[in-house]
């Protein structure tokens, strides 16, 4: 459980207090490009995460190309983090699952918070409706990087780029048994830009031209909930949900002789119904059984584009399609039970099974995943635990860049492409003999087949059609050992942790790497967090965070061979012979580069104040306090005289200071 002071207090790019960047401060957790919010966990891609908002999966967890997550921490009631013990009631993903609840709502008082900072403002208000009976929430945020520079662009151009989020939630007490519960969530980023321009002939004007560009993307949530308590030994939770991913592009260009509308789109829809059943036997049995239905539509990428030529007298009208029309429906069902049983004092196990079937294409996929965790306690103080884990995903995500980009494309397995498996082992040891302190050592090891690769030469440029021949399935190894200590009590709390692992890749003999082991991407060998929250006064509080990390893996060019052409007077057979030849470059192997290692202090100060009718918070961060220029980027440059081969980086995001201000009434 990710405590909610943790994640509010961390300090974070732009006072922007974010669930994701929080949690990429824990053991075998890593982060990708510095300042973004991506999980890789234990060696796991970020398609295999599986983010739950109040029980519904979600598919596009990020804003601003990942810098911000869409959960607004004021929304947000409790956090779950799984990465090595997966109850039977979760499927779906390999890696983890990122449970997130929000707020029920006070039944009884009215209070919320207003905050305003460098990069977006968030309201929350929440009260009952119905006294007792019926509450509300209600949390919004909003950037306006687009009204800041609206006033400093010419009168020919216009654009900007705005995000905002939308939480609402309803919770009604029928009863003592039943209560109903409406969850919603809306939020979108939008980028657009208009310029206008005019051509003058001989100082006359000849005509106007107005280019239009936008682009948006976003997701939608609902989910209505019933609890009901059908006896003191059996709780039953029924769900009926709806979620929407969708990425636009619209183009329009208008000038005298031509008109162009292009308009590009994807995306993914689920509607789902589970069904979910707590039954309490006897004091040492707690027994959880249910599943879930999942009909999913995935919309391919699809481009029209309409050209209007009145002068062209016998075609004026010419339309263009790239991409199919056609959706691709899938339909997907689950069972789970699982018994978490105490044995007596010193034994305890959680025992489940999660089988799944999966319906694409006139083709059906079928898996058993069973899971066991089982603890042992020596001392009151001293408990060790084994987990084994097996799981399933049937969906993939084809991303062609290192950030989160909304062109990145969720498809579901096909009749060549088959599901992807993990089975992990997991093994550690928890001590809490001293007293406001908690220590654990965690080792694992993770098997994965069916992983997706592109194959050497291919990416997600242009469009992903026939994006099966593009890509190579695999295997993949993954192992680790992580350390913890954190301090829970005191004016100082925190923690240190310590990851050492290694993940790689494997393909078949006549593809990727030519079937030799190499390097995950993210195989960040050596990971340390340190993380510290410090009462200075009543009124003041500090707060720091400093992470190393080894650095990421590249694939770059080991040798460049050049061809000279002949300049003229060569027969056409020599130039069919040769089109292909030039300058190439040669790669020893897939991910040959290890980055430079990236370290990084973000420090922040609160400051509060009681008032009246509520308290006043100023914060005060600053990101990468002592200017580390980490590597986001590297490629190759030249010499401009000696044409001599230089490789450089590329740092996004050096020293930036920041404030916010709160108001809590």
């Amino acid at each position: 459980n990710i405590p909610l002071t943790h994640i509010k207090n961390t300090p974070a790019l732009l006072s922007e207090a974010d669930v994701l960047k929080s949690i990429q401060l824990l053991p075998g957790i890593q982060g990708g490009i510095t300042g973004t919010s991506g999980l890789y966990v234990r060696g796991g891609s970020p398609d295999q995460n599986l983010y739950l908002l109040d029980g519904v999966p979600l598919y596009n967890v990020d804003h601003t190309l990942g810098i911000l997550s869409i959960f607004t921490p004021e929304s947000v009631k409790k956090v779950d983090l799984y990465k090595s013990s997966f109850p039977a009631r979760y499927g779906g993903r390999l890696s983890s699952v990122i449970d997130v609840r929000t707020n029920d709502g006070d039944m009884r008082n009215y209070h919320g918070s207003l905050t305003i900072g460098l990069l977006t403002s968030r309201m929350h208000f929440e009260g009952p409706l119905w006294k007792d009976r019926t509450s509300f929430i209600i949390s919004a945020r909003r950037s306006y990087a687009d009204l800041i520079i609206k006033p400093f662009m010419d009168k020919d151009t216009k654009g900007g780029y705005y995000l905002y989020d939308i939480n609402t939630k309803l919770n009604h007490r029928f009863s003592d048994r039943d209560r109903l519960f409406f969850s919603f969530y809306h939020g979108k980023d939008h980028a657009s830009f208009t310029n206008t321009s005019s051509y003058y002939f001989e100082e006359e004007k000849e005509t106007d031209t107005r280019e239009r560009q936008v682009m948006a993307w976003g997701s939608t949530l609902g989910a209505l909930r019933w609890n009901h308590i059908v006896s003191n030994r059996l709780f039953h939770n029924i769900t009926l949900s709806y979620n929407r991913f969708r990425f636009n592009i619209k183009n329009n260009f208008t000038s005298a002789n031509k008109h162009l509308d292009s308009q590009y789109y994807s995306g993914i829809e689920d509607w789902g119904l589970t069904s979910d059943f707590d039954f309490h036997p006897s004091p040492s049995h707690f027994i959880k059984f249910g599943g879930n239905y999942l009909y999913h539509t995935f919309r391919p990428e699809t481009q029209h584009t309409f050209v209007h030529s009145p002068n062209e007298q016998e075609q004026p009208d010419k339309t263009y399609t790239i991409g199919g029309n056609e959706a691709t429906h899938s339909h997907e069902i689950s069972l789970y039970v699982e018994d978490d049983f105490k044995w007596n004092e010193q034994w305890k196990t959680n025992i489940g099974a999660h089988f799944s079937l999966f319906q694409v294409q006139k083709h059906t996929y079928a898996s058993l995943e069973p899971r066991i965790t089982v603890s042992f306690k020596t001392s009151p103080n001293l408990t060790f635990k084994a987990a084994y884990t097996h799981m399933t995903q049937y969906v993939h995500l084809l991303s062609s860049s290192n950030l989160s980009l909304p062109t990145d494309l969720w498809v579901p397995v096909t009749q060549k492409i088959r599901p992807m498996q993990a089975c992990q082992f997991s093994i550690g040891g928890y001590y809490t003999g001293i007293q406001g302190w908690e220590f654990s050592v965690e080792g694992y090891s993770k098997m994965t087949k069916n992983v997706l690769e592109y194959k050497d030469g291919n990416t997600l440029v242009g469009n992903s059609i026939h994006w099966e021949e593009k890509v190579e399935m695999g295997k993949g190894r993954s192992f680790g050992v992580e350390f913890m200590a954190q301090k829970t009590a005191g004016l100082l709390t925190g923690w240190i942790n310590y990851t050492l692992s290694k993940s790689d890749r494997q393909f078949s003999t006549d593809g990727i790497n030519n079937g030799k082991h190499f390097p995950y991407q993210y195989d960040r060998r050596h990971t340390l967090n340190l993380t510290l929250n410090y009462q200075l006064t009543r009124r003041i509080d500090f707060n720091m965070s400093w992470t190393y990390a080894s650095g990421c893996m590249a694939t770059l060019p080991t040798e460049k061979t050049h061809t000279e052409l002949p300049p003229t007077n060569v027969p056409p057979s020599w130039i069919m012979d040769n089109l292909n030849k030039g300058d190439m470059d040669h790669y020893s192997s897939r991910n040959n580069y290890r980055l430079p290692a990236s370290h990084q202090l973000n420090i922040g100060f609160n400051f509060h104040k009681q008032t009246r009718h509520g308290e006043r918070i100023w914060n005060i961060s600053i990101l990468n306090a002592y200017n580390a220029m980490n590597p986001n980027f590297v490629y190759i440059s030249r010499e401009a005289q000696t044409g001599k081969p230089i490789l450089k980086k590329m740092t996004i995001l050096p020293c930036i200071p920041s404030f916010s201000y709160t108001y809590k009434f």
